[in-house]
Formats: structure tokens, sequence, C-alpha cells
């Protein structure tokens, strides 16, 4: 085996591993993300559920895409976050923060990793691929 077999074998595990991503996103996006948007908040939503369904989502475009829904959905994650004090006489510091995030905020905050995963396995084979460019054109 030579060495642009194994590189090409190992962007190939990549974009599996996108593949895989893509299909759980895909279940996100329409069972979790668009259902709690109300309609005039669900066209990005719905931009990613479409090339989602597509077979071209491994570019540059769609990582900004994805980026995008992520910071988006991050913002509405915050309005369901509620932030506390709780005194507590045996903690050094006198208590701690909690957090506490509404059910909405909850399941967003459960896409967003999702979506996340999906955008930087789509980053780590674009990435790979780069870099097999640039080494063959350092070579050549």
């Amino acid at each position: 085996m030579n060495d642009h077999s194994s590189h090409q074998d190992y962007l190939v595990d990549l974009i599996a591993d996108a593949v895989g991503y893509a299909r759980i996103a895909q279940e996100v996006v329409s069972g979790v993300v668009i259902p709690l948007l109300s309609p005039q908040r669900r066209g990005i939503a719905e931009d990613i559920q479409r090339k989602l369904n597509g077979d071209h989502f491994i570019n540059e475009g769609f990582v900004r895409d994805l980026t995008s829904v992520v910071d988006f959905l991050e913002r509405e994650i915050k309005t369901g976050t509620d932030r506390h004090w709780v005194v507590d006489e045996h903690n050094v510091q006198g208590g701690h923060h909690i957090t506490q995030l509404d059910d909405r905020a909850f399941a967003l905050s459960t896409a967003v990793a999702h979506l996340a995963d999906l955008r930087n396995a789509i980053a780590d084979a674009l990435d790979f691929a780069k870099a097999g460019r640039m080494v063959e054109d350092l070579i050549a």
C-alpha cells in the first residue's frame, strides 16, 4: 500500500464520519430545531435541512452556514437560560452559580452540540484534503 492510498483511505474515513453526523443532524433539524423556532425564524434551519438532504454538503460554504445556524441557536438558547447564585456555607466562595435552561433551550442546546459535531467533522475532512493538496504542491 502506498502513502497516497492510505491518505485517501483516511479521507474516506473522515468523510464517512461527516456523513454519519449529517444523518443525525437531519433528524435533529427536522425533529427539534424547526419545530422549536417560530415560523419567521425557521428559514436558516430549513436551508440547512435542504442542504443535508443532498449529497453536496462537504464544502467550506456549508461549514460557514452551520457556524451561522449554531451562532443563531446559541442566541436562542440564551433567551431560555437563567443563571442564579446559590448560597452554600460549605463552599469556600460562599456559594456557586447554577445555570437552568427551560425545556426549549435544553432541546436546542442538544441540537447545537450535534450540529457542531457535524461542522467539525466536515472541517476536519476539508482540512485534511487541503493539507494533501498543499503537500502535493510542495513536492511538485
